[in-house]
């Protein structure tokens, strides 16, 4: 699998932060991005359009992103998650990770840090597939 074939959906409820993950994602070669606000909307989208990446906000409304991981995992277990918050707590991190998160993101680190944990996570999946 090339990078531009895989499907990315992206959950903040911060708008800005869902344009710079997804220039990210665009840099990295990725074309088809889902942007969603909020953890009830990642999940419908993920249930229609099934994409090999999420990046989940942690701090969302309507529905955070540890519940919206937990049921993305009930629809599909191997679905690769990961989660994004600006605050991480050990507890925080331990909770993602048992509920199913390959990978968690601190939004606070510079850009280029981001963007390469990003590039090992888009690696991961391409040589899977």
């Amino acid at each position: 699998m090339n990078n531009e074939d895989i499907t990315a959906l992206i959950a903040d409820d911060e708008a800005h932060m869902r344009t710079f993950i997804k220039l990210i994602l665009m840099d990295l070669g990725i074309k088809k991005i889902y942007l969603m606000q909020n953890g009830m909307d990642a999940v419908e989208a993920f249930n229609e359009y099934k994409p090999n990446l999420v990046l989940l906000d942690i701090n969302m409304n309507k529905m955070n992103g540890v519940e919206a991981l937990g049921k993305i995992k009930e629809i599909s277990p191997n679905a690769s998650v990961v989660m994004m918050t600006a605050v991480a707590t050990r507890d925080s991190v331990e909770e993602c990770k048992k509920k199913g998160a390959i990978y968690y993101i601190l939004k606070t680190q510079k850009p280029e840090v981001i963007k390469e944990h990003i590039s090992q996570v888009i690696d991961s999946i391409t040589a899977v597939a």
